[in-house]
């Protein structure tokens, strides 16, 4: 079983590295690389916990209140961090703020390492994505239009994110490499690198 976990950490590493590689050289995340993932962080949850408990995948300590016993990965556990995952990312996509392979990165990061890393993993990333958002509006030489329409957006919803789909002119940022940035950051964290 302790190969089947190492796989798990192995797959996402090679899933964050390649992601985050793709998206910068090419501007694009591939299905081959997101896909295979999330069946693999299921087939994995299934193998190495079985179907499991809501309580098993809860962060050590809380685990005893929902008759769960100590912390492990199950079917459960992947397949809320694949839900809450995509439901994040998936609305931010329906917005026009995120393109689809943000959505199957996180959905794929979700599978294989569950809701509560997936959970840590988003805010690093949101956090990430704003450092890179900050670098490119600084780089562009329009921090000032940005931070102006980083407020528009917050008071007006949807109505900044249809002006911003027609505008020619739009930024972007390659919000894959954020995501493989801070899921590796949470990821290091965990491991008790930092």
């Amino acid at each position: 079983m302790i190969y089947l976990d190492a796989a798990r950490e192995v797959i996402l590493l090679a899933v964050l590295v390649i992601a985050a590689f793709t998206d910068l050289a090419y501007g694009k995340v591939y299905n081959w690389t997101t896909v295979p993932a999330m069946l693999a962080g299921v087939m994995l949850a299934i193998a190495l916990g079985g179907v499991g408990t809501f309580g098993q995948t809860l962060p050590s300590g809380a685990g005893g209140a929902f008759g769960g016993a100590k912390q492990s990965f199950c079917l459960i556990d992947s397949a809320l961090g694949l839900v809450m995952a995509g439901g994040i990312f998936g609305a931010f996509f329906l917005m026009g703020a995120f393109g689809a392979a943000d959505v199957k990165l996180a959905v794929a990061i979700g599978a294989l390492k569950g809701w509560y890393f997936t959970l840590l993993a988003l805010g690093a990333s949101a956090l990430m994505g704003g450092v890179l958002a900050l670098a490119v509006l600084v780089w562009k030489g329009k921090l000032r239009r940005g931070l102006r329409d980083s407020l528009a957006a917050v008071l007006h919803p949807g109505k900044v994110a249809r002006q911003a789909a027609e505008s020619p002119a739009r930024l972007t940022v390659p919000y894959c490499f954020a995501i493989s940035v801070g899921t590796l950051w949470v990821w290091l964290a965990r491991a008790g690198v930092w």
